[in-house]
């Protein structure tokens, strides 16, 4: 069974820039990781989309872009793909083990609405991994926490949440021990 690790915070806080960075330093350290991860598209300076990159091998797919008058699957402000949704699920659903999975992220899509990844949310627990590492928003700590209770959770607002979070995923991957506190330097901070 996967030992759960959640990561919430508010849009912008660096949820997927966290998860960016943690990939990056477990697989320096020989760990294989799997999953989907969410990084906003930019365009001169402004968020306009959302894309879907694998992991590993970084192939990406845009997932959503600003709704325009017209669109269709529209949820809030972003027109979202549901072939990229339909294709980045297959990938989450293979029952291939890795130390680390990836789920970035979470959202009212797929928690309030069923849409999107919300296959994936019955199989959290039982990921074939060491480690299941999800984000989401603040507004769902509520469902995470009762749905999953032994879910290692970081609000990554707080101060020196990301080297937290990092040092016990580093931990849980090592050794299966948690709590760790020299595990990792100081770099994984917003």
């Amino acid at each position: 069974m996967s030992q759960l690790v959640g990561i919430y915070g508010a849009s912008g806080c660096g949820k997927t820039r966290f998860v960016e960075a943690i990939v990056r330093y477990v697989t320096n350290r020989g760990f294989r990781c799997r999953g989907v991860f969410s990084p906003a598209i930019f365009e001169e300076g402004v968020k306009t989309g959302i894309a879907a990159q694998l992991i590993p091998g970084g192939e990406s797919r845009q997932l959503a872009r600003l709704a325009q008058a017209g669109d269709i699957h529209v949820f809030g402000k972003w027109r979202m793909f549901p072939e990229t949704m339909a294709w980045a699920l297959e990938y989450l659903q293979t029952d291939v083990y890795s130390d680390l999975w990836v789920v970035d992220e979470l959202g009212p899509y797929e928690v309030e609405q069923g849409l999107g990844w919300a296959a994936i949310l019955p199989r959290l627990g039982n990921i074939p991994s060491k480690v299941t590492l999800i984000t989401y928003r603040p507004s769902l700590q509520t469902y995470f926490g009762k749905r999953y209770p032994g879910m290692i959770v970081f609000d990554l607002e707080q101060a020196g949440a990301a080297d937290k979070a990092a040092q016990e995923i580093e931990a849980l991957l090592s050794s299966g021990k948690t709590h760790r506190k020299d595990a990792l330097p100081n770099s994984f901070s917003s």
